[in-house]
C-alpha cells in the first residue's frame, strides 16, 4: 500500500507529464514540426527508396506517423492520409488496387503538405 506522499508524489508526476503533452497540442509553435520535415527530408533524398521495397515503405510509415505527431492541425489529417497510402505498399502483397481509386485524395494531400512546408517551414519537399 502506498503512504500518501507516494500517492500525492505519483499524481503531480501524471499531472505534469499530461500538461506537458497537453500544452504541446495544438500550439502554432512549429520547431519541431520543421526539424522533424528537415529530418525526414534528408532521409527521403539520401535513400532514394522506392514503395516497390517493402523494407522502405516501413521506413517511410514510422517516418511519417514521427511527423504526424508533431503537424499542426492544418494538415494533421493530410500526413495520416499518406500513412495509409505507405501502411499499403509495407506488406508482403500489396493491394495496389485499392490505392487507384484513392490516389487523387492522395495527390491532393501530398500538395497541402508541400506548400504548407514550403510555406511555414520553407521545405520544398516537391524536389
Amino acid at each position: 500500500m502506498l503512504s500518501p506522499a507516494h500517492r500525492a508524489a505519483g499524481a503531480l508526476l501524471v499531472v505534469t507529464t499530461v500538461s506537458t503533452l497537453v500544452g504541446g497540442c495544438g500550439t502554432s509553435d512549429t520547431t519541431a514540426y520543421c526539424a522533424a520535415l528537415k529530418a525526414a527530408d534528408a532521409q527521403w533524398a539520401e535513400a532514394g527508396a522506392s514503395l516497390e521495397d517493402k523494407a522502405a515503405a516501413t521506413r517511410f510509415v514510422a517516418t511519417v506517423k514521427g511527423i504526424e505527431l508533431t503537424a499542426p492541425d492544418e494538415v494533421k489529417s493530410e500526413w495520416a492520409s499518406l500513412q495509409t497510402l505507405f501502411e499499403k505498399f509495407a506488406t508482403d502483397t500489396p493491394d495496389l488496387s485499392s490505392v487507384t481509386p484513392e490516389m487523387k485524395d492522395f495527390e491532393q494531400a501530398a500538395k497541402r503538405i508541400e506548400a504548407h512546408a514550403k510555406a511555414t517551414c520553407g521545405i520544398d519537399l516537391g524536389t
